[in-house]
């Protein structure tokens, strides 16, 4: 797919949704906006470690996962929900088309071509959840933006370790990701809401396990645009994916 087309399908789903009521809550966007970002996430993964079989079942997994999500949109929509349902039902699809279809992982070249389309397939499907109105906040959303930021930042970390030039700039016109900025983002989201949820045990300990995970990368970050940066992108996948999963568990409805 290329890369203008894929622009006017996003284009075109964007005003699809336009106006509906989302069948999701707010929350539920917002852990479907982070799977996507998973999902190039692991799609960068089995380039570094040369299309894995371990990996590429986990990345399986999780696009099985936003298929169900998808599905469940699907069930509960009505009206001009349905409209809404179809346009996240494509844009997951197209994702989860790209994210298993890696040329530098299973044939040795880089394939800039793939990399772009995994760019715009991913925020295809996160314009979708930002834009997608909701009546329904849902539990503990703020939470859930976290995972979000921290699945975005891991996403571009593991895409430039992967290869220089595999980062969001490629086929969007995005700027580079300012490391040291968003990691600060993330550093003061991270507090505020220790702060806000010192009282509610279940949501303190999520916190406390995303700020022991969170420790353990955050130095990495700020020289990661630099070529001699010592860069642990594995690590930084296993602990993002562990944030993502505790965070679903503390936000499911």
């Amino acid at each position: 797919m290329k890369k203008q087309g894929l622009w006017m399908l996003a284009g075109a789903l964007m005003v699809a949704v336009s106006g509906a009521q989302a069948a999701f809550s707010a929350t539920e966007l917002a852990m479907m906006e982070a799977d996507a970002w998973r999902a190039r996430m692991g799609f960068h993964l089995l380039s570094i470690r040369g299309d894995n079989p371990e990996d590429r079942d986990a990345l399986r997994q999780l696009l099985d996962d936003g298929e169900r999500r998808v599905a469940k949109l699907k069930g509960q929509a009505e009206g001009e929900e349905v409209a809404q349902a179809r346009a996240f039902n494509q844009a997951w699809d197209d994702l989860s088309k790209r994210a298993l279809d890696n040329p530098l992982a299973s044939l040795g070249y880089a394939d800039y071509g793939a990399m772009s389309e995994m760019n715009t397939t991913t925020l295809a499907v996160a314009k979708l959840a930002e834009e997608a109105d909701s009546t329904d906040k849902g539990s503990y959303l703020n939470i859930a933006e976290l995972s979000v930021s921290m699945q975005r930042l891991a996403s571009e970390y593991l895409a430039l370790a992967a290869f220089p030039s595999a980062g969001m700039p490629t086929g969007t016109g995005l700027p580079p990701m300012d490391f040291a900025l968003e990691a600060k983002a993330i550093d003061d989201q991270l507090e505020n809401l220790k702060r806000h949820y010192a009282s509610d045990t279940q949501a303190s300990e999520v916190l406390a396990f995303v700020d022991q995970r969170w420790v353990f990368v955050r130095n990495t970050i700020p020289r990661m645009n630099e070529n001699d940066a010592n860069k642990v992108p594995y690590l930084f996948y296993r602990y993002a994916s562990q944030v993502a999963e505790h965070i679903e568990e503390l936000v499911a409805p």
